[in-house]
């Protein structure tokens, strides 16, 4: 394969266990690979990148202020600090043809002739964030969600419930203009039935993150965790 994205590697893992499992019972390595297997499928699932990698960055400071350049790799890197040099290469006393010479010539040439800009670069370890949501939810006490995961029926009959007096209707909703915020609590609910299931089955979501509300706004995110419906 050519390219090999997080989400085919996780596929390939899967793979892999599906493969063994066949074979496991009575098998304590076999067992204790698809263990592991599971282990890092795990972590590749919870992180965009389960293991630490490294970063290179640097940092030219010249006569306009500063310009910082980061690469994972450091021919990445390189190339970029490369680039910055060429655009700059009459500020130098050099008759040649910066497109004719080699990156690394390049900013040699460039920072050693320069009187004025410098380079410094460094290379950095970053580490996995295992607290990474790939879904990039917002949640606080609140959870915001994309109000694509409530149909076109039920955002008429939210539209209902607003000209309503507040006693009088099934949630604790709010008008945001963008979307609504509902209370999640079932001792906010009036009329359970009232409730459409699409928008019940989000608050419930919601109230299972620990969420007390549910603000459900155009341009929040989506999650696969809840049906989505076009409008």
């Amino acid at each position: 394969m050519k390219d090999h994205p997080r989400s085919m590697h996780l596929d390939l893992l899967a793979r892999a266990r599906a493969a063994l499992a066949s074979h496991a019972e009575g098998d304590a390595d076999i067992a204790e690979i698809i263990a592991d297997l599971d282990t890092a499928i795990l972590s590749i699932d919870r992180a965009p990148v389960a293991w630490s990698i490294p970063v290179y960055l640097a940092t030219i400071g010249h006569g306009h202020g500063t310009t910082n350049v980061v690469a994972v790799s450091y021919r990445g890197l390189q190339v970029q600090v490369a680039t910055f040099c060429r655009s700059q290469w009459g500020e130098i006393n050099d008759s040649r043809d910066p497109g004719s010479l080699d990156d690394a010539m390049v900013i040699r040439d460039y920072f050693n002739l320069h009187p004025e800009d410098q380079l410094t670069s460094r290379m950095e370890w970053i580490d996995p964030d295992f607290g990474y949501d790939p879904e990039r939810l917002e949640i606080g006490n609140y959870i915001a969600l994309s109000s694509s995961h409530i149909s076109w029926p039920t955002t008429e009959k939210i539209d209902e419930w607003i000209t309503l007096d507040p006693c009088h209707r099934p949630v604790s909703i709010a008008d945001t203009h963008y979307g609504w915020v509902i209370a999640t609590a079932p001792s906010s609910f009036g009329d359970k039935s009232e409730i459409p299931a699409d928008l019940f089955h989000a608050l419930t979501f919601a109230r299972g993150l620990g969420c007390n509300y549910l603000i459900l706004d155009r341009d929040a995110s989506t999650t696969d965790r809840l049906p989505c419906y076009e409008w």
